[in-house]
């Protein structure tokens, strides 16, 4: 049996660790008919959009054909074991608290001690729906699709060092990760502190991503953005 370092970190695990946030974030906007969505979420179903009705059929598609698929390839590989989704789920409560305390300290007790939190009041449950779509299709776009990029480039095409390769992505996807949340709809009022939280929190991520997997990554930033509406962070 492969460790769960190992089956912990494969895609086919992670998706369908993500698969009750991506559903839960589709319901949620579809019964709160919001026209508010999250960037990251418009990027992934920009081409879909272009083909109308018949573009939410293919992804609903497509997110069944990945469902058969990620099951099949664990079934083959070592069974599907719904038990690992525990450790998974504890992990990423872990490495959540310490982006909301750890960074959270160090930006805003160390760093900008003086600087002012401004919190924008929303409805919860709205709030709630948000933070788990932005933990999917931003870890998706900016993790899964552009760290992926970056480094098949860097070190494949361009034949740069691996370590060093990872690095430059890791910290390219942490700038336009932050970047992105002055863009939008949901767009926020540009900070130093802010800023400096955001991209901190997006090399973290970025980290948590390449040597844990897309799943965990997942559920960390969802987890962070939930506690934040519930219990708001310093962000």
């Amino acid at each position: 049996m492969k460790s769960y370092y190992h089956r912990s970190k494969s895609l086919a695990n992670s998706f369908l660790f993500i698969l009750p946030l991506l559903v839960t974030y589709e319901v949620g906007i579809a019964i709160q008919g919001s026209c508010v969505k999250n960037t990251a979420d418009i990027i992934v179903k920009t081409p879909l959009a272009l083909l109308g009705k018949n573009g939410s059929l293919i992804f609903n598609s497509l997110v069944i054909i990945f469902l058969f698929a990620s099951v099949f390839y664990i079934e083959k590989e070592y069974r599907l074991s719904p038990v690992i989704f525990i450790p998974m789920f504890i992990e990423s409560t872990v490495y959540a608290l310490f982006m909301g305390y750890g960074l959270g300290f160090v930006v805003y007790k160390v760093l900008f001690p003086y600087a002012l939190s401004l919190h924008f009041s929303k409805d919860m449950w709205m709030g709630i729906i948000l933070s788990v779509g932005a933990g999917v299709y931003e870890e998706i776009v900016f993790r899964l699709l552009l760290i992926t990029l970056l480094y098949f480039t860097l070190t494949t095409l361009l034949r740069i060092y691996k370590p060093i390769g990872a690095i430059i992505s890791i910290i390219t996807a942490a700038l336009i990760f932050t970047f992105m949340h002055y863009v939008g709809n949901l767009s926020d009022s540009f900070t130093y502190t802010n800023f400096t939280f955001r991209f901190l929190a997006g090399i973290v991520l970025s980290a948590i991503f390449m040597f844990r997997g897309l799943g965990i990554a997942v559920y960390t930033h969802a987890i962070y953005d939930v506690l934040s509406v519930l219990k708001p962070f310093h962000v």
